[in-house]
């Protein structure tokens, strides 16, 4: 780590290699009698048997460079990395970043400090286990064992890469007042490309779903902290509080082609379900609704947004003396979930409210195929903790 005239720079390189591997099996028996284990005695037993084996290889560096007594840092670095998950197991994916800070001191008062950062970097999210591979059957035919393309399975694709993530953060933070008051400021976008997506080939090749690379979502934000000490008298009375913002979206860019989609296991039957569509959020619900005239909907239209407006947090930590009194609260505002338990109930026809108005209209809802009734608003205060303790001196 060189240095010498009020700067210094620190320079690190490495490789990183990481094997997993999964051996999972099950077995399946039918009609076994109640209290055996065996599952040898069940007229009918079927195991199988899954493998996954994976490598990563990676090789990173990472220069840090401090210059103008400490006050500007900046660091740049690359990682380049190559895993058996992807379609061509000998190429390298590189993967850089740098960042950039400057304390700027004394401004709004002694001991203050202010200090502009910004920050890019790309990563990748790898491949699932086998997606380059086209499924195979074993079946047996005169005693003999052989492959064959598996009917209506899934294609492999041997070109298939990682998704690409690359996000740009630009903030701020800062102290005052003798580190009395602090403030952490945060805005961030985060594109990601190159996306896994997965599209129905031509019923010709036999196949029902194939893999491949392509589409973009982007996904932006803003963070805030504020940290005060209204009080602080030595150690006899101490009171911090800190209070939290946090406000994100998302938007589908672009699918490559492929027409707005339900992702696997996505929601709860009909009870609404997450829907993948470019220019939408990655959080919106879609379900049938009622129209103008009380009917229910001819399709699926959009009924909410997972995603809140906003969401706050509040930390109050009081001391006095020996005593510490800490409280955390939560607050989120906006946003929607489908209350699954009053559905529950209304299938049970044990609702707190039955035979009410209220109740009328879920069921109606409810007998329709309509979920509209059941999608509420999720804000709320949450008093998530609240700790009282006492320091015993120690004899």
């Amino acid at each position: 780590m060189p240095s010498g005239g009020g700067w210094s720079a620190n320079t690190s390189v490495g490789a990183q290699y990481v094997e997993e591997y999964l051996d999972f099996s099950r077995i399946t028996t039918l009609d076994l009698i109640p209290g055996q284990q065996n599952v040898g005695q069940g007229t009918s037993t079927t195991g199988t048997d899954t493998l996954k084996l994976s490598r990563t290889l990676a090789f990173y560096g990472q220069e840090e460079v401090r210059l103008l007594s400490d006050k500007l840092l900046v660091q740049a670095g690359v990682r380049a990395e190559r895993t058996s998950n992807n379609g061509d197991v000998q190429k390298y994916y590189l993967f850089p970043k740098v960042s950039s800070s400057y304390r700027i001191l004394n401004l709004i008062g002694a001991g203050s400090e202010i200090k502009p950062r910004i920050a890019y970097g790309e990563t990748g999210n790898l491949p699932i286990f086998g997606q380059k591979f086209t499924l195979l059957d074993t079946p047996q035919l005169s005693n003999l064992t052989g492959f064959t393309v598996t009917v209506a399975g899934a294609a492999g694709n041997a070109k298939v890469e990682p998704e690409r993530v690359k996000e740009l953060e630009v903030g701020v933070d800062g102290l005052a007042m003798n580190g009395r008051l602090t403030w952490e400021l945060t805005g961030f976008q985060r594109n990601t490309t190159n996306l896994l997506l997965q599209r129905v080939p031509a019923p010709s090749t036999g196949y029902a779903a194939q893999v491949f690379n392509g589409g973009k979502i982007e996904n932006s934000g803003f963070e805030a902290v504020l940290g005060v000490t209204p009080i602080q008298r030595g150690n006899n009375l101490v009171w911090i509080s800190r209070a939290t913002f946090t406000q994100y979206t998302s938007e589908v860019k672009d699918l490559a082609g492929l027409p707005p989609f339900r992702p696997p296991l996505s929601g709860f039957g009909g009870l609404g379900v997450t829907f993948i569509e470019v220019g939408q959020p990655l959080t919106q619900i879609i379900g049938r609704d009622f129209d103008a005239q009380g009917n229910r909907t001819a399709t699926d239209v959009k009924l909410g947004n997972s995603a809140p407006n906003y969401r706050m947090g509040f930390v109050n930590e009081l001391t006095f003396k020996a005593m510490h009194l800490n409280v955390v609260l939560d607050y989120q505002n906006g946003g929607d979930i489908i209350n699954l338990t009053q559905f529950l109930y209304d299938d049970a026809g044990t609702s707190a409210d039955y035979g009410s108005k209220e109740w009328e209209y879920r069921m109606k809802g409810y007998n329709g195929g309509v979920i509209r009734p059941y999608i509420e608003d999720a804000s709320f205060l949450k008093l998530r903790e609240v700790s009282l303790g006492v320091t015993v001196p120690h004899r």
